[in-house]
């Protein structure tokens, strides 16, 4: 039989120390390494609203006031419809549009209107079945919950996807435990790109991206985002920028700016 002496007893007690620490750092690393919040991809400068506006005014475009404030009395996004919205980190966002001009002339003709089923965006690897979400009480617009956290959502107070005017599409960034959800490579999409949306007729409405931009929360363009249009246009929102751990939020907002080119 053998005996453990005080000093055994004590490296052993040591030994045991060192092993809980070693695993309380590496289960702290791996908390960190797996619940930091990443940075969604940044719009290409090259496509901003900005440049976009101007690279279009050899067609007839008008600049759509992309460097509005979003100051102003309230306006609609249809008649009768006084809502719109700006995008918060989680999704969140505060009901408010402001008028504004066409960002091009009309491609192709208007769809009659018909309720959006789901989006595709091949470009970023994206399929979601879409449902609509209204306004909450407060008149912030409703953002996907529960089971359809990760999909995307389209705003019922906008028009259907192929109807004119700006239809709006939202979508979370990151899902619950920052994990990358449904809109997370939103800002990488430029130029060309096509979003596809069915619709409950059995069309198909297709855009193509004309911008994306990035905007700070508290200068968010309302007018360029939620402005009327000549024609048929897609709106795709969501957060993006750096991550504000006190505020739990994204300091950014990502839109992209899309026209109905078929359907």
């Amino acid at each position: 039989m053998t005996f453990l002496t005080d000093g055994g007893r004590g490296r052993s007690l040591a030994l045991a120390a060192s092993v809980a620490l070693l695993l309380v750092g590496t289960a702290a690393l791996c908390w960190a390494l797996f619940t930091q919040q990443p940075q969604p991809p940044a719009p290409s400068a090259s496509d901003g609203l900005t440049q976009a506006a101007q690279g279009s005014e050899s067609d007839g475009a008008q600049q759509n006031g992309a460097r509005a404030s979003g100051d102003g009395s309230a306006a609609q996004t249809e008649p009768k419809d006084t809502a719109a919205a700006t995008a918060d980190a989680d999704g969140e966002q505060e009901a408010e549009a402001q008028p504004g001009d066409s960002s091009g002339q009309p491609s192709v003709e208007a769809m009659a209107r018909s309720t959006p089923l789901s989006v595709s965006i091949p470009a970023i690897d994206v399929t979601s079945d879409l449902h609509a979400l209204g306004l909450n009480d407060d008149g912030s617009l409703q953002v996907p919950t529960g089971e359809r956290y990760d999909e995307a959502a389209w705003y019922d107070g906008s028009p259907t996807p192929g109807e004119v005017g700006p239809a709006v599409i939202e979508g979370h960034v990151t899902s619950q435990g920052s994990v990358p959800s449904v809109f997370f490579d939103l800002g990488e999409l430029g130029r060309g790109d096509r979003v596809e949306v069915t619709r409950q007729n059995g069309s198909v409405a297709t855009f193509e991206v004309y911008a994306t931009d990035s905007f700070p929360k508290d200068d968010f363009p309302k007018v360029a985002v939620y402005g009327n249009t000549e024609g048929p246009e897609l709106r795709l929102i969501t957060c993006g920028g750096e991550y504000d751990p006190e505020a739990r939020a994204h300091v950014d907002n990502i839109v992209v700016f899309a026209r109905l080119v078929s359907g």
